[in-house]
């Protein structure tokens, strides 16, 4: 029987249900699962275990989130010394592609910095922007920003005290039709659904966007099947793309939602083919066990 070791945040935090629909759908394929919290990854005698079981011992082992923040550069450090290629998402992705400035090629026009006469300088060339964290989800603290007072002060608190990194970012119209979420696993796209705003531009349903079936046409199909093959090359075995096409707004490594709203929006639970096709991607076809 293959294994598979889950290594969870918080649950008590969760603002998806990923936690329990990814362990249950592996357990439903036959698998042995087990469930640990990030903090159990440690070195004994030079080897890297996960609590006390050696990594090697498992087929696959899937990060869902990030962890504590004040423990993760060591836990990534420590896990970069096992074999990339039992992790679903493999180390060195989860902390270069999660974030926003990694996708620069694809996005709307973007600028980053913490020097606020320089995002400034953006904003007096005049048009709408995004002004948001370089790290942040949910859609916490994006505002939508333009040249003047109001916009440079937002920028200013964004960036704050400490010189925190701030992202600008083209507003772009189309939104306002929606943004199309994407789940890949395992190098095949599982599922997509429309995120249309709620009362304001964001289409994050935390801020009350809805949500409702979708197609992608064949250009979107392109270009998310381009982020999927980028992705997999990179190591990355599940992940969440958000498109407006033409342009890619996010990539979501570290623990994407959709699945829950996969289920509601088309009355399926598509944990299942995720698992599959994870599983079918490493070797380990459904009904092999």
């Amino acid at each position: 029987m293959p294994e598979i070791a889950f290594l969870l945040g918080d649950v008590a935090e969760a603002r998806n249900d990923n936690h329990l629909r990814l362990p249950e759908a592996f357990r439903a394929s036959g698998w042995r699962v087990t469930a640990l919290p990030h903090d159990a990854v440690r070195m004994r005698h030079g080897q890297v275990c996960l609590g006390d079981l050696d990594p090697q011992r498992f087929q696959l082992i899937w990060l869902v989130g990030f962890g504590p923040a004040e423990s993760f550069l060591d836990r990534m450090q420590l896990l970069r010394h096992v074999d990339q290629r039992r992790f679903v998402n493999a180390i060195d992705p989860l902390i270069h592609l999660h974030a926003k400035t990694a996708w620069a090629k694809r996005l709307p026009e973007t600028y980053v910095s913490n020097d606020l006469e320089y995002l400034v300088s953006i904003l007096d060339r005049g048009g709408n922007w995004i002004a948001k964290p370089t790290a942040g989800s949910f859609g916490r603290d994006v505002s939508r920003v333009n040249a003047g007072p109001a916009g440079r002060a937002v920028v200013a608190g964004l960036i704050g005290a400490t010189g925190r990194y701030c992202l600008l970012q083209r507003f772009v119209p189309a939104v306002a039709e929606g943004e199309k979420r994407t789940l890949m696993a395992g190098g095949r796209v599982i599922g997509s659904y429309l995120r249309r705003p709620g009362s304001d531009f964001r289409t994050n349903l935390a801020t009350g966007a809805d949500a409702e079936p979708t197609r992608l046409s064949a250009e979107e199909r392109q270009l998310v099947q381009a982020v999927t093959d980028e992705l997999g090359t990179a190591g990355v075995g599940f992940a969440a793309i958000d498109t407006v096409y033409p342009y890619l707004m996010e990539v979501n490594l570290a623990n994407p939602g959709g699945l829950s709203t996969l289920a509601s929006v088309y009355g399926e639970d598509f944990g299942p083919r995720v698992a599959d096709a994870v599983a079918g991607s490493r070797g380990v076809p459904r009904g092999s066990q």
